[in-house]
């Protein structure tokens, strides 16, 4: 089986092709276009994406600015996501998580990933495995955020090389935490460098 899902649960080395086949048959694909809202501020996030094609960005409103949004994060291919208050705690969002590139999907309801901690133990522990990762990325987040806006967009362009030329400016400035004209001439310094 080549299903790009298979590939990765198959990678743990703890399920049964029987298993694999079974968790998949609760997955169910979705395109969707840049700029549709998966899950609106309010709304609760009630299933649980993995990104086979396309890039998804969590964000919020900047109370101070009316049409102006700040990026959390930036989700791309090979990926799952979800809102963590949200879905774990089945309650209203304050984020939203939107579409920001053509986007292949792969979409199990929460409900059903419940019923599969229930049946295959080892999906839970796979869970465990793919929090600790996020937890680890999210770290290193933080710790970017530290340093120099100069830094911060090196940082970028050698973390994410898979999102360049992808993502709009406006969004990576806020996910640097910096404004877009500071965005700007940070990239203009570097332009005789290979992280453009």
């Amino acid at each position: 089986m080549t299903h790009t899902l298979y590939k990765l649960f198959n990678n743990f080395g703890l399920l049964t092709e029987a298993e694999i086949t079974h968790i998949l048959s609760y997955f169910k694909p979705k395109n969707h276009k840049t700029g549709t809202i998966l899950v609106n501020f309010g709304e609760i996030n009630d299933k649980l994406y993995f990104i086979e094609k396309g890039i998804l960005r969590e964000f919020s409103e900047q109370e101070q600015e009316q049409n102006n949004t700040i990026t959390h994060w930036l989700v791309p291919e090979n990926s799952f996501e979800y809102l963590i208050d949200s879905f774990l705690e089945q309650k209203p969002s304050k984020i939203a998580l939107e579409v920001i590139e053509d986007t292949k999907l792969w979409e199990i309801a929460k409900t059903d990933m419940d019923k599969l901690y229930e049946t295959i133990p080892q999906v839970g522990f796979i869970g465990k495995l793919m929090v600790e990762r996020y937890i680890k990325n999210y770290e290193e987040f933080i710790r970017m955020l530290r340093l120099t806006p100069e830094k911060r967009v090196e940082w970028y362009y050698t973390y994410h090389t898979d999102l360049s030329n992808r993502v709009p400016l406006k969004y990576v400035a806020t996910y640097l935490h910096m404004t877009p004209s500071t965005l700007s001439r940070v990239r203009k310094k570097m332009t005789s460098r290979k992280y453009m």
